[in-house]
């Protein structure tokens, strides 16, 4: 998700100070995604600088500025929900370059990237059920369901690498 677009619907909501979009951001996503302070900061200003948020208000008792998002921000916002993702990956990820170039430089043994990038999906595996289990007790239906396509993304993932692992890349038998 787009860090621009997240706060943007969050500004929706309510108007907020940077330091509570953060946490309202982070806790979303259910801690999945740890923002950078400053990172929200430099968005939200340059959010202000293309007119999508304006200040609400003067400054706080503790000199935080409010921020709220303008008609343009929600436009923007719901052009940007309106559109369909291509999907969770591209052929720019660095996984398929990566295959690519040790196919050729390693005369074809796969074997070793395959392993670290099989045990790499288990370990993303255990922690989005972890995840999963956690956001159903915290009663998060909505973040439970996000990390379920998340977790068929990565069984996809597990099963396309052991495919890679029995053929090889070019699709003959290793």
């Amino acid at each position: 998700m787009s860090l621009k677009y997240g706060l943007l619907g969050l500004l929706v909501e309510e108007p907020l100070h940077g330091y509570e979009v953060k946490n309202r951001f982070e806790a979303m996503l259910g801690g999945t995604w740890e923002v950078n302070i400053g990172q929200v900061y430099t968005t939200l200003q340059r959010l202000e600088r293309d007119g999508l948020v304006r200040p609400a208000g003067e400054r706080g008792d503790r000199g935080k500025l409010l921020y709220e998002i303008s008609d343009s921000g929600r436009k923007a916002l719901n052009e940007w929900l309106a559109q369909p993702e291509s999907g969770p990956q591209e052929l720019r990820e660095d996984i398929y370059v990566k295959l690519l170039l040790a196919a050729r430089l390693a005369n074809g043994d796969l074997g070793p990237l395959l392993s670290r990038q099989k045990r790499a999906y288990l370990q993303r595996l255990r922690d989005l059920n972890q995840l999963e289990a956690r956001a159903k007790k915290d009663g998060r239906t909505d973040l439970a369901r996000l990390v379920r396509g998340a977790l068929l993304h990565t069984e996809a993932d597990i099963k396309w690498i052991d495919e890679l692992s029995e053929t090889g890349i070019s699709g003959e038998s290793e």
